[in-house]
């Protein structure tokens, strides 16, 4: 010891009233150094597949391939899930490395599991519009018994790329309730969550993605038993189940209640039309009831005082049809009046999916997407456009149609050339929000019009990412917007926009969205989509705690 540090400690020890500051300073360093040579005892465990008994897997089993690559099972499951029950532990450090071999699919670390439904879960979505914008996420989320992943913090990483086939580096530890993470060194916002205090680790995989040199160490606890034919639950259905082998469901589709209370929904099988209903509010559907080709890329609404309508519109042309019986029947598409579309936008023509909106005053609004021809003919081509979004809106039942109005409104006049795919709902203030995929924006894009679509203001970046979205408001009040990001996502919000809750609650392979949302009673939502060549269907019921799947 050094003799400064003699004479101090003799000092200190002939002062009486020094000596509880001197048993605290040894108490402290003697602490200091037990966590010390604990943390050196530390060692490091590589994760490796070896040994069955000592891993649980959902969604199949995983295997450890040349050079340590591990792979998630090749079974058709929404999502893989590997468990490793050897030890237990309560804080922990992992390093591990993963790949993102396409443009759809997701890594993760699952940490402080207490089974197959409850857990940490340290993800990177990789979405195919993040690949070509070239943002690269991470997020912290939490599971916790639905199967929805509840995101704590999803944000942008700086300095990582974002193409696939690159293998990218990345740090996580828990300690009490602190979860970080670091990605090749940049790191990740800290998130605190008390809610779980120990558990297993393990992996996660959907999509395509593989894993390397992963390790761990940490502060090792008794061991609890673990039910491994607990598996996560499935939330979603197929809510049409009659389709021909080998056809795929196209989701671009409305959905509507009929005047006799039946719930309606447009969309195809394969090239056929058609209308499929359900008499039990979209549990059970019935085979499609096909209907003319010159109806397909209609949109149905039933307007507020009981008439169902459809909305065509073609080479800047806007036609009507209506059914006098549910559906059963259509009239002959009529042209009805129409504003001038404007001249400089090529192919101005709806998104497919969004519906017809109708605000609190019967006025009807639709949303157009378009751009400014710069190489090429096709709108969806990324880049070889220039995206614009309009509105137009009828004030008299869809009989007439105001021309259309750019998005992007005073001062901005029109200028945003990013915009495609709006979405909108009014809002219990009477306001109508819109929100606006990007081309290459991370977030998506935010405008208001306070005089029932009439005229809209300049887009704002908006809060959360979401592509081939739907946007409802329930009769709480409550917004939902779900769209691809991160997965297949739902971002909520109860205070009209303002703050966004996000939540992954479908993931899987091509996971194309492409959907659209209706209250069938109060608070109690359907949200039909598309992926894989099949619809699939979830109940979201609203709560005054927030949100939860109804199966």
């Amino acid at each position: 010891m050094p003799a400064s540090l003699v004479r101090s400690y003799a000092y200190l020890e002939r002062t009486t009233w020094a000596r509880p500051v001197l048993l605290l300073i040894i108490g402290i360093g003697l602490m200091n150094g037990l966590q010390a040579n604990q943390q050196a005892g530390q060692h490091w465990l590589p994760l490796q597949l070896e040994g069955p008994q000592h891993w649980s897997f959902a969604g199949g089993a995983w295997q450890q391939q040349e050079q340590g690559i591990v792979t998630h099972g090749t079974e058709p499951a929404d999502d893989h899930l590997a468990f490793y029950i050897g030890r237990m532990y309560s804080d922990v450090e992992a390093e591990f490395e993963f790949c993102h071999n396409q443009a759809f699919g997701g890594a993760g670390l699952i940490l402080r599991a207490q089974d197959a439904s409850h857990y940490y879960l340290i993800h990177f979505p990789c979405i195919g519009q993040q690949q070509r914008a070239k943002h690269f996420w991470a997020a912290i989320s939490k599971v916790n018994g639905t199967a929805w992943v509840e995101v704590l913090r999803m944000q942008i990483v700086p300095g990582v790329a974002s193409e696939t086939g690159i293998w990218h580096k990345a740090r996580a530890t828990i300690q009490g309730n602190q979860l970080r993470l670091w990605v090749d060194g940049r790191p990740v916002q800290v998130v605190q969550d008390n809610d779980f205090q120990s558990g297993y680790v393990g992996l996660e995989g959907w999509g395509n993605t593989t894993f390397r040199n992963v390790r761990i160490r940490g502060q090792e606890v008794p061991p609890e038993p673990w039910d491994k034919a607990l598996q996560p639950p499935q939330n979603w259905f197929h809510p049409y189940p009659h389709p021909p082998a080998g056809v795929w469901q196209h989701a671009l589709m409305s959905m509507t209640r009929a005047p006799n209370g039946d719930l309606l929904m447009l969309f195809k099988v394969g090239d056929t039309p058609g209308i499929s209903r359900s008499t039990d509010d979209g549990r059970t559907w019935s085979p499609l009831e096909e209907i003319p080709h010159d109806l397909a890329d209609g949109v149905i609404h039933t307007t507020a005082d009981g008439q169902l309508i459809m909305q065509i519109i073609r080479e800047n042309e806007v036609f009507m049809a209506h059914s006098q019986d549910n559906a059963k029947t259509w009239s002959e598409p009529e042209q009805v009046e129409c504003g001038p579309f404007p001249q400089t936008i090529s192919k101005l023509r709806p998104w497919s999916p969004s519906p017809l909106v109708e605000l609190a005053d019967g006025t009807l609004v639709r949303f157009l997407l378009g751009g400014y021809p710069s190489s090429g003919d096709n709108v969806y081509e990324w880049g070889s456009y220039h995206a614009m979004a309009y509105s137009i809106r009828s004030t008299d039942g869809g009989r007439t149609w105001s021309a259309p109005v750019t998005l992007d409104g005073p001062p901005g006049a029109g200028l945003n050339l990013d915009l495609t795919e709006p979405v909108a709902a009014q809002t219990p203030d009477g306001r109508v929000l819109c929100l606006i995929r990007p081309i290459y924006s991370p977030w998506v894009w935010e405008t208001w019009s306070d005089d029932s679509a009439a005229s809209w203001g300049p887009t704002t970046r908006g809060a959360v990412p979401s592509y081939a979205s739907t946007l409802l408001c329930t009769s709480s009040g409550t917004l939902l917007l779900a769209g691809r990001m991160p997965g297949l996502g739902l971002h909520v919000s109860h205070d009209n926009g303002a703050t966004w809750q996000t939540h992954r609650i479908d993931s899987g392979h091509l996971i194309w969205a492409c959907g659209t949302m209706y209250e069938v009673k109060p608070d109690l939502v359907l949200y039909v989509y598309m992926t894989g060549g099949r619809l699939r269907g979830q109940f979201i019921r609203v709560t005054a705690q927030g949100i939860e799947p109804t199966r």
